[in-house]
């Protein structure tokens, strides 16, 4: 038997024997051929009892007739406390008795003395063997507990064990018939997918790693669980509360902590998060129903905007069933020919002239009257159906300006509003070409507006798309500039004409005064970077006026016009100097 590696493997060695010359010399001997054991003696049966006692040796080596205690005797106790022990008997060929004895109380071996040094070292070595392989064993075991029940990038507690642990805390609470509370939080980490897409996984995998650990902190007492339910979503668990509110302090706690950058190698990373509450028993008595309802809280936190947390409340349900009916009537809509298209004109103040007309997206639901693309176009978007849809818009929007330049109005562009699925398609330059050629526009009658964090994704292939797009001589535009990242850095890099400040900053610039300063840097740089620059929203002649100011003309928003249905835009279209930038009043409201 080749035991060149079992018998390498660390552990403990108790040897107890009378004669300490004999014991001398066989401690001596064991230590000169394993020595990666450690070795434990004792003179008598009571002495190694209290060492395996203390030390749980993983061999046993032992004399037979010893005072105070006997070998016998000792083995009789050790087996009563680990009847798996391993033992080595050594004795006198006379002691048949004893040998019998020890044999029926399960010992390993037996080594007869005087001692022959090949038998003794080979039952050593095969109770090493022994002790391997059961110590890969449990490894193995353990590794297949730990892949069954805990998250391998995080080590926190997966679904699986989360679900288990909720309900015996369940039933925990049931037995003292609902006095304590239990609360379930679910949160996920808003634009993680912009850090996976643009910093790879392997920061996206550190990042996981990092918010995983702030969670823990964050819920310190033992009986709280924190897992990883899947990607960027955890949800953790607060059994034995004495008040809504104590669950609630945590979910402040959380938000709190995610205030402060998560530091990756050579990346500070801001990632905030929005987290959903739900209570037992108020809603729910059961695991799924809590986990489902705090996931429906969180989307309803998601609603009122970055860092929030929902209490779940029973009209919910509601909200989400009539989510469900929209996405279901949704699938259909573009079938049914539901969707159309209005037209907001952006004028030039000094000129008077339009210098190019949004194309905005309505859906005539047939129950629900005319919806704003802030109802639907989440659903779209997470529901795949945004690549036809975006698609039908560009193809809508470039016939119809197509018509207006055949029915001899002046040209102007058709700006259309680009969303992060449809750009990350990698089909979309193909799909403008092919649509351009369809409708016979000119390719510098057409604009599209992304949002930063669409410019982000992927930057290589947003530079190579955009930069195609625009050699085809289409116009880029940066919409609602200011809200996400705003780096001068990746402005350098793209092909892009215009930055559209958004309307969040132009509402209050003429009484905010860090709205007003943020309006005047944006159109600073974009004039240094020698880029157009358009203020929507625009809403008061006060704010015509303070844009005028800061050498902004180019405008949009309800002071000119609430956005139009396609046949009452040409009036605006017949008349090129319809704005008396005089009066700074339009003629046409």
């Amino acid at each position: 038997m080749d035991t060149t590696n079992d018998n390498k493997i660390a552990g403990t060695l108790l040897y107890v024997e009378d004669d300490l010359d004999i014991q001398k010399l066989v401690i001596h001997m064991l230590a000169k051929k394993f020595p990666q054991l450690t070795l434990l003696h004792a003179e008598n049966g009571k002495k190694g009892l209290e060492l395996f006692s203390t030390k749980l040796p993983d061999i046993i080596v032992t004399d037979i007739r010893m005072p105070i205690m006997d070998g016998i005797q000792m083995i009789k106790e050790i087996k009563a406390l680990d009847n798996d022990a391993r033992i080595i008997v050594l004795t006198a060929a006379s002691d048949t008795d004893f040998i019998l004895d020890a044999v029926d109380l399960g010992i390993n071996h037996y080594v007869l003395k005087p001692i022959k040094i090949e038998k003794f070292v080979a039952a050593i070595e095969q109770c090493l063997e022994s002790v391997n392989m059961e110590r890969r064993l449990r490894k193995q075991n353990e590794e297949i507990r730990l892949m069954a029940y805990y998250d391998t990038l995080t080590g926190l507690p997966n679904r699986q064990l989360f679900n288990e642990l909720i309900h015996m805390a369940l039933a925990q609470a049931q037995r003292h018939n609902h006095n304590r509370l239990l609360a379930v939080l679910f949160l996920d980490l808003d634009r993680f997918k912009v850090v996976n897409d643009t910093l790879g996984h392997s920061v996206g995998d550190k990042l996981l790693q990092a918010v995983a650990q702030r969670l823990k902190q964050c819920c310190q007492r033992d009986r709280d669980t924190v897992a990883r339910r899947g990607g960027d979503e955890f949800i953790i668990l607060l059994p034995e509360l004495d008040s809504t509110q104590e669950a609630v302090k945590v979910a402040i706690k959380i938000i709190d902590a995610f205030a402060e950058p998560f530091i990756i190698p050579d990346h500070e990373l801001f990632i905030g998060t929005c987290i959903g509450i739900s209570i037992f028993p108020d809603d729910g008595t059961d695991g799924e129903t809590l986990v489902k309802n705090a996931d429906m809280a969180m989307y309803r936190a998601k609603e009122g905007g970055r860092g929030r947390y929902h209490l779940y409340n029973q009209t919910m349900d509601a909200h989400a069933s009539q989510r469900l009916t929209m996405e279901n009537s949704l699938r259909w809509a573009l079938q049914k020919g539901e969707f159309i298209l209005n037209y907001q004109p952006e004028v030039n103040i000094e000129s008077g002239k339009i210098i190019s007309i949004e194309a905005l997206l309505r859906w005539q639901h047939p129950s629900l009257g005319v919806l704003p693309p802030k109802q639907f176009i989440p659903l779209a978007e997470e529901n795949g159906l945004i690549i036809q849809l975006g698609e039908w818009v560009l193809h809508a929007a470039c016939t119809q300006n197509k018509a207006w330049q055949n029915a001899g109005f002046p040209h102007v562009r058709i700006a259309v509003n680009i969303s992060p699925r449809q750009f990350q398609s990698h089909k979309l330059s193909d799909i403008i070409e092919n649509i351009l050629a369809e409708t016979e526009l000119d390719p510098c009658w057409l604009e599209l507006e992304l949002t930063e964090s669409v410019m982000l994704q992927d930057m290589d292939t947003t530079i190579r798309t955009l930069r195609r797009l625009s050699d085809l001589g289409i116009h880029i535009s940066i919409d609602d500039f200011g809200t996400g990242y705003s780096s001068l850095n990746y402005i350098k890099k793209l092909p892009i004409n215009t930055l559209k400040i958004d309307q969040s900053f132009v509402s209050d610039l003429t009484v905010n005064s860090d709205d007003a300063a943020i309006a005047t840097a944006v159109i600073n740089m974009a004039k240094s970077l020698r880029l157009n620059v358009i203020a929507e929203g625009v809403e008061v002649v006060e704010q015509v006026k303070f844009l005028s100011s800061l050498n902004c003309q180019d405008m949009q928003g309800f002071y000119f016009s609430k956005p139009l249905p396609a046949i009452e835009l040409p009036q605006f279209l017949r008349k090129p100097h319809w704005y008396n930038k005089h009066s700074k009043s339009a003629v046409i409201h």
